[in-house]
């Protein structure tokens, strides 16, 4: 969506009648009280709309994507098998949803009594596009189940941009569905919105694209130091220090960013178990301590330790990283599409790991100079 004319922050850049809303109301008027959810029904109520020839929903209707094979949810196994490892699960995650959502909708049908079913393609593409599209309402609806949700024409030609600044929500008042840009433009350049600070494995998961240069991108490494507990520490000392961590999980890098949480972790695996039980309960107290703000770190040595542990970390995942983008250039030599792979899917996790390898060998070069400045 391009401007026509110069655009001064505070200014509404769209602004949608209700009327022009699929919400909680337009559904109650077609289906009453009911049990599901409002991404449930919405994605239901989708696939008869797309069914009928003539829905006055029809012109938007056929606006919506013919298929979202660019998101991880619609992988063929032979890119979905090369996931990062967080990623891959919280696909999984969503996929079980999907199915869960689709075995609710039939029974809501058979409840009501209604002779028309859908298949699990349609309501996978119904699905997928309330949950690309959907708009959150910003007012109480007590009626409305999992979230106050709604389709709206036209709002799905404005992009993605992390730099943008707006403010959205239904105006009781205009009762329209508002879009305040807070982000100056010129007459001629193209208008943005902000779907929040997504990095692009998440970016990738809920809408099937990725952008250049995202700032809120960095690597979970949570997998990796939950391993390195086993590999260096005896079994006893392994559970005992992962239970004085608690959970597993935020342990992770950005380009000159390294998590609390993963130093955290490290500075604890680093502390040598085979002192003396004095030595060791006085070496417990300052990692408490360096976790409270009390101290900066435990010592030298278990600084360098710590380092020399997170540098061995991000060789591995950059050798990782290396080999999945080989693997992928693999797949994009044999001709992709007769895989069934989205070229523009491939491109995209290659990306993700190219990302990946970036951030990890950035954190090298930090973590080799805090190393060199220690001796």
């Amino acid at each position: 969506m391009m401007a026509t004319s110069d655009i001064e922050p505070g200014e509404v850049i769209v602004s949608v009648p209700k009327q022009f809303l699929i919400c909680n109301d337009t559904l109650q008027k077609v289906y009453g009280q009911h049990p599901l959810s409002m991404h449930q029904l919405l994605a239901l109520h989708l696939c008869f709309l797309k069914r009928d020839p003539n829905s006055w929903w029809k012109p938007y209707v056929d606006l919506l994507p013919s298929h979202f094979n660019t998101m991880p949810v619609k992988y063929p196994k032979i890119l979905a098998d090369h996931l990062p490892t967080s990623l891959k699960d919280e696909v999984s995650q969503q996929i079980r949803k999907l199915e869960s959502d689709y075995a609710s909708a039939l029974r809501f049908l058979k409840m009501r009594n209604l002779h028309e079913t859908v298949s699990y393609e349609e309501y996978e593409w119904a699905w997928l596009c309330v949950n690309t599209r959907c708009i959150h309402m910003s007012t109480m609806d007590a009626t409305a189940k999992g979230g106050n949700i709604a389709m709206a024409i036209l709002l799905d030609f404005l992009n993605h941009s992390w730099e943008a600044k707006i403010e959205s929500g239904f105006n009781v008042r205009t009762q329209c569905f508002e879009i305040r840009t807070l982000t100056p433009y010129k007459k001629g350049e193209q208008v943005f919105i902000n779907y929040g600070p997504h990095d692009n494995m998440a970016i990738l998961r809920e809408y099937g694209f990725v952008i250049p240069d995202n700032v809120f991108n960095y690597v979970s490494l949570d997998q990796e130091v939950w391993c390195l507990f086993d590999e260096m520490e005896t079994a006893r000392g392994s559970r005992l220090k992962k239970a004085i961590l608690e959970k597993e999980g935020d342990y992770s890098i950005k380009r000159r960013e390294i998590s609390f949480r993963l130093l955290s972790a490290l500075r604890l695996l680093a502390i040598d178990g085979s002192n003396s039980r004095v030595a060791l309960d006085q070496r417990y107290l300052e990692w408490q301590g360096a976790v409270m703000g009390e101290t900066e770190i435990i010592s030298q040595d278990n600084e360098r330790r710590v380092l020399i542990m997170l540098k061995s970390i991000c060789d591995r995942v950059i050798q990782s990283a290396s080999d999945e983008q080989k693997t992928l250039l693999g797949i994009n030599s044999n001709e992709p599409q007769k895989n069934g792979v989205h070229p523009f899917a491939l491109r995209f996790l290659h990306q993700i790991w190219e990302e990946t390898e970036d951030i990890a060998r950035s954190t090298v070069l930090d973590i080799e100079e805090r190393i060199g400045q220690m001796i």
